[in-house]
């Protein structure tokens, strides 16, 4: 007799704990016209259908709940939201990263960075779609160097209100998502009192009203078409005096009272500011989860493909799957095999921060799954390109048409490389959290411990080996 194990199909082991989660949202969209492949549309036409999609997939009861679980800090809500994330990456990427920004994007700010008003001014507004949101992190001049973003926010005591300013053309929010539909944007800004600079911080600035009609102050450029995403309304936002509330600013690490005093539990600029990001490390890694569902689209269909094109055949035999080839499995197995190993990784570094969030560690003291991340985010979004490619020359001229998605895939993931931090940066933010581990392994005398740590390695080296060699 079977054991359970048995019973159980290899997908399930894929698609993890919320396998049946998934299998809901597919069978929702499998059975809704709305989601049928368009390539006869204008980009104002795309950018509505996407926004109609990203729509009906928030209203789903299946999405309420994630976000009712999310008000509730319900372990768990960080993988839950990984795995609807690439269920909808998967039909659209457009849709995956619209949703991203208008919801989990603004309203992780909201709960990240703010204060329980704030909770109940946007986030659960937000969930019922009574409007949609942005997030306004990047300038023209700034992209990794956040820090040094130029965008101000001039403390005005007598209103008391925050006046929000674009000083320069370097100082335009750039590339943000959302901002030709949007209502409100998590805008991050130096915040000023006086003459004198506290650092970056988060503020939320309205855009436009109900009617679509832009607030005094608030400007919007849209950026026109782009190599792909085109269903995401991307543009500039350029700020001349737009005035907010005080209680606008997200206040969970620094606050202004009506005075103009400011407080803040952390005195460092650079350590608030450290402690700002590491609370939106979540985004990072659905960006490599996003990654890896676009993988998954592009194997399964060149996989698929290869079973069922022939090609020659042995002598006068008749013609065999393109499968069959050796150089077909070694160009296509490798992808699979990563593929899945960046799966297992995303899980696991979601379980971590699902445990961190839990219980309201701060991320700032967790270096390693920082870390960890930012190197799952670059290492995922590379090789999903390399895979991309490939997927695309094993399927030939096929892979080329626009309808069997690959080539939509390629145009519409190039982008991750350098969204969300720059995949080079963030290497170098995994090999400096490594050197420090290897300095502290190390000790004070770096050469005997040098000469350990090598000794140690060589031995596992051998060991692997050895185990290697009598495999085969």
């Amino acid at each position: 007799m079977a054991s359970d194990v048995q019973k159980v199909k290899p997908s399930r082991y894929i698609d993890g704990e919320f396998w049946e989660l998934k299998d809901r949202l597919r069978k929702e969209i499998e059975d809704n016209d709305l989601f049928r492949q368009r390539f006869d549309i204008t980009v104002d036409e795309l950018r509505e259908l996407t926004l109609k999609r990203a729509k009906f997939l928030l209203s789903l009861p299946q999405i309420r709940q994630q976000f009712a679980d999310q008000l509730a800090n319900k372990k768990g809500f960080i993988s839950s939201s990984q795995a609807i994330g690439e269920v909808f990456s998967s039909v659209d990427m457009s849709v995956g990263v619209k949703m991203g920004v208008m919801a989990w994007l603004f309203g992780g700010a909201v709960m990240n960075l703010g204060s329980e008003q704030h909770v109940v001014k946007w986030f659960q507004p937000l969930k019922d779609l009574e409007f949609t949101g942005m997030f306004a992190m990047s300038e023209k001049g700034h992209g990794s160097n956040v820090r040094n973003i130029l965008t101000e926010a001039h403390y005005d005591s007598k209103m008391q209100e925050f006046i929000i300013t674009t000083p320069c053309e370097d100082a335009q929010k750039f590339y943000i998502g959302n901002a030709l539909q949007g209502n409100y944007a998590a805008v991050f800004a130096q915040l000023i009192i006086g003459q004198e600079s506290k650092g970056p911080h988060c503020f939320i600035v309205p855009i436009r009203d109900a009617e679509g009609n832009l607030y005094p102050g608030v400007n919007v450029t849209d950026m026109g078409l782009k190599e792909g995403l085109n269903g995401v309304d991307n543009g500039i936002l350029h700020f001349t005096g737009a005035r907010i509330p005080r209680e606008n600013l997200l206040n969970r690490f620094a606050d202004v009272s009506a005075e103009g005093v400011y407080t803040t539990s952390i005195s460092s600029h650079n350590a608030r500011f450290n402690a700002m990001l590491a609370a939106l490390v979540a985004t990072r890694l659905a960006l490599s989860n996003q990654a890896t569902a676009s993988m998954k689209v592009a194997l399964e269909i060149a996989i698929r493909y290869a079973f069922k094109r022939v090609q020659f055949g042995p002598g006068d035999g008749p013609e065999v799957p393109i499968m069959h080839y050796q150089t077909h499995q070694l160009r296509l197995m490798p992808n699979l095999a990563t593929c899945l190993a960046v799966t297992f990784a995303n899980r696991y570094a979601a379980d971590m921060l699902d445990d961190d969030f839990f219980h309201k560690r701060d991320l700032v003291d967790n270096r390693s799954i920082q870390a960890l991340i930012s190197g799952l985010k670059a290492y995922a979004t590379w090789e999903n390109l390399q895979c991309l490619q490939t997927c695309r020359e094993c399927c030939g001229g096929m892979g080329y048409m626009s309808e069997n998605r690959i080539a939509g895939l390629k145009q519409d993931c190039d982008v991750f490389v350098t969204f969300e931090g720059d995949n080079t940066v963030l290497y170098q933010q995994v090999v400096k959290e490594l050197l420090a581990v290897f300095g502290q392994k190390l000790g004070d005398n770096r050469v005997l411990q040098t000469l350990s740590v090598l000794q140690q390695e060589t031995a596992e080296y051998i060991k692997t080996r050895l185990v290697l060699d009598r495999a085969t």
